[in-house]
């Protein structure tokens, strides 16, 4: 972990029940601040949906956390529209859709390596007062994980 305070994770659904836990545990390359070599986290992704379990450990970056983050607000502010925290090799999918009403579907795709791993697609449920703890969580991230570097789209 990068700082003191919670243990940053991305979590849709409920330990309770089904649900994705993504927990980034450290930099790949720690004193690179290089925006495309810097931004790269070692990621422990949990599943438990219906009757398969599973984890794995992945390569994810910062700025897709960023991004997903910043799509979730939209979300938050109007119910409706799609969020996607997508990966750039592919380790991770989640389609986030609102209905206008106050409940979301997370259409996900996992994979245990990237292009040439096992590929497990599943969906969660979840509604709107749920969306507040997932921005807190994703804003704790942000702080242990900022995102590094000038992005060379802006």
């Amino acid at each position: 972990m990068s700082g003191s305070g919670p243990a940053p994770r991305l979590l849709i659904g409920s330990p309770k029940s089904d649900y994705l836990l993504v927990e980034p545990t450290r930099w790949e390359f720690p004193s690179n601040e290089d925006y495309w070599d810097g931004n790269w986290l070692y990621a422990d992704v949990t599943i438990v949906v219906g009757g398969f379990r599973g984890s794995y450990e992945a390569l994810l970056r910062s700025d897709e956390f960023a991004r997903f983050r910043d799509a979730l607000r939209g979300l938050h502010e109007n119910l409706k529209g799609t969020a996607t925290f997508e990966t750039m090799e592919h380790w991770l999918v989640i389609h986030v859709e609102g209905d206008g009403r106050g409940h979301f579907t997370a259409k996900c795709e996992a994979r245990d390596q990237p292009g040439v791993g096992n590929k497990l697609t599943f969906e969660l449920s979840f509604d709107q007062t749920e969306l507040p703890a997932m921005l807190r969580d994703l804003e704790e991230l942000a702080r242990q994980f900022p995102v590094r570097g000038v992005s060379p789209t802006g």
